[in-house]
């Protein structure tokens, strides 16, 4: 079943994510991801994402991200989060 994550990174800036991102694109793209989004809030850095799984999440996050933020001095999120949609895709009425 699909998951909603939201992790945020106290103190990140722009340039900080754009330097992870360039680490994390040498690699090959996240298995599982289906939707990504992200910017700043409050001082922090949030992202958004939806995947297939909770374990798919985990494992890009543990295996890719948290490594790739350490490279460049980042800190530990401040928040970790994910939770199994009810409905994840486009919004209809129905």
């Amino acid at each position: 079943m699909p998951v909603s994550t939201t992790l945020e990174f106290p103190g990140v800036t722009r340039d900080q994510y754009d330097k992870m991102g360039s680490i994390l694109a040498e690699g090959a793209p996240p298995n599982g991801i289906i939707y990504h989004a992200c910017g700043p809030i409050d001082g922090s850095w949030r992202i958004s994402d939806i995947w297939t799984s909770r374990e798919a999440f985990d494992a890009f996050v543990d295996e890719r991200l948290l490594p790739a933020m350490r490279s460049i001095g980042g800190p530990e999120p401040s928040r970790r989060e994910a939770i199994e949609t009810y409905h994840a895709g486009p919004f209809s009425r129905s």
